[in-house]
């Protein structure tokens, strides 16, 4: 099933703007959503990042494209940023048609829980880092209009 992307525009884009709830159950339905998620994720060619709080789903999971592939990021947490910033332009799925420039990290780290519940940790640098840092917003309720430029 593709969800609707919700946008800026939308009667219900206060999820946008509100953190959804950490995962505590990776059961079927969890992974159920999941596939759904990721459907949607893949039927947008512009996508490199979505979190479920912009398919109005209250759950703490964003995917991502990374350079070996799409992953899915349960529950997840920077938990170190470089203070070396880069600032690029940025879109978002939930904002159609907008583009600001953005400062972020060129570095940082993630920790999360996979599909399963495990606990991982990734290393990022350059655009995978910076679309992760991007989901993760979304996953605080942070839009990227309020990092922008």
């Amino acid at each position: 099933m593709v969800y609707r992307i919700i946008t800026y525009k939308d009667k219900e884009s206060d999820v946008l703007f509100q953190p959804p709830k950490k995962i505590d159950d990776f059961g079927k339905s969890f992974q159920s959503l999941v596939k759904d998620m990721k459907e949607t994720f893949l039927s947008s060619e512009e996508a490199l990042g979505l979190a479920a709080n912009q398919l109005n789903l209250d759950k703490a999971v964003c995917i991502v494209k990374l350079k070996k592939g799409v992953e899915i990021f349960c529950n997840p947490e920077i938990v170190s940023l470089s203070k070396e910033k880069e600032t690029m332009e940025e879109g978002c799925l939930s904002f159609p048609n907008i583009f600001l420039m953005v400062p972020r990290a060129k570095e940082i780290s993630v920790v999360y829980q996979d599909i399963k519940g495990k606990k991982k940790k990734i290393n990022a640098s350059g655009l995978e880092a910076r679309v992760l840092q991007h989901e993760i917003d979304h996953l605080n309720g942070i839009a990227f209009l309020e990092r922008g430029k």
